[in-house]
């Protein structure tokens, strides 16, 4: 079977993620980049020897057979340039999260399935060895139903990585920390929780000279009962603390930290907690690129064989839908049920 024919949108910091993803795919090829800067988009192809453009009409018009697109821009871009793509016919994989609204996300999802077409979302962290782990461990039934849980997203951001780009830190554009930080840990969470049903949440812009929030707190009860909490923030001088991940059932608890690709905890009956930590904390570090190469090669495998992604488009819309939850709540000062979430305007 020939390799898959794509382009990349977005040449900046996390495009680079996916150049590097690309650069070890043999499988995919790089056939286009497109950047508003058009020195940007030339760069990136240097290495492919691929053409470069500065929008997606000038794509179209020079490569009609194109398999799909990566769609690396900021947040805000997502829905119109996800729909642009769709109405040339091509699979799409955008970044997360794939919108800044749950009205835009399931607007996607519907383009993409009246057009026939694959839309996958790099939620990546479901793809690594902990989680997998985690939640064959959770679906064996090994540690019962969860009851509590939680994730905590502390990292650094100084005020020079938002001034470095104008769309960072603004509604619009970045949507805050929930949207553009913590997004991978609460989709990670929400694989094991199932739906939300109601969130009671605090928000605030602590440290930074930006538009959104920089730190949020969030209590959310399960549809299924179980009671989870939020704590995220990019306030965290100097460097990053933690990404934990807290899975606690009602017979056996599991911790994810702290970093997600570390066990800090293991409580599972008939399981060595020493022997799993040992076998999953001295792995070998993965890449930084490794995880978009995870999401590509699923996307790659989604549309090569008709089978359903692991990162289907559908299947980010709740996380999207809990965060603009978070987000009213903190805005209100009550608890938000998520039966009366609507998009927010940007």
């Amino acid at each position: 079977m020939s390799n898959l024919q794509v382009a990349l949108i977005g040449c900046g910091k996390i495009g680079q993620k996916h150049l590097q993803a690309l650069v070890h795919s043999k499988t995919v090829d790089l056939v286009a980049t497109v950047d508003t800067d058009a020195e940007k988009a030339a760069a990136a192809a240097v290495a492919f020897d691929a053409a470069h453009y500065s929008d997606l009409e000038s794509l179209a018009q020079h490569h009609p057979q194109l398999d799909g697109v990566i769609i690396a821009t900021p947040s805000g871009t997502h829905r119109p340039l996800t729909e642009q793509a769709l109405s040339h016919d091509w699979h799409v994989l955008v970044e997360k999260p794939m919108a800044l609204s749950a009205r835009d996300a399931q607007a996607m999802v519907e383009t993409a399935a009246k057009r026939g077409r694959t839309l996958t979302v790099t939620q990546f962290n479901r793809l690594l060895p902990t989680v997998s782990l985690a939640m064959e461990t959770f679906r064996q039934g090994r540690i019962g139903r969860l009851v509590e849980g939680g994730i905590s997203v502390r990292w650094a951001r100084p005020q020079s990585y938002y001034d470095a780009a104008p769309w960072r830190g603004t509604r619009a554009m970045d949507g805050g920390v929930l949207f553009n930080q913590a997004i991978h840990a609460l989709d990670v969470l929400l694989q094991f929780s199932g739906p939300i049903a109601e969130v009671f949440a605090y928000a605030g812009t602590l440290t930074h000279h930006i538009e959104a929030e920089d730190t949020v707190a969030a209590a959310l009860r399960a549809a299924n009962g179980a009671l989870l909490t939020i704590n995220a923030t990019t306030s965290v001088a100097e460097t990053n603390l933690e990404e934990r991940i807290v899975l606690v059932g009602d017979n056996g608890s599991m911790v994810l930290g702290p970093t997600v690709q570390q066990v800090e905890f293991w409580r599972v009956p008939e399981d060595d907690e020493d022997d799993v930590k040992q076998d999953v904390n001295q792995a070998p570090a993965r890449s930084g690129w490794q995880s978009h190469a995870d999401a590509l090669m699923d996307f790659e495998q989604a549309i090569k064989t008709g089978r359903p992604s692991r990162l289907t488009g559908e299947s980010a819309v709740h996380v999207i839908e809990v965060i603009e939850a978070i987000m009213r709540s903190a805005e209100e000062g009550q608890p938000v049920s998520l039966r009366s979430v609507e998009g927010r305007q940007a």
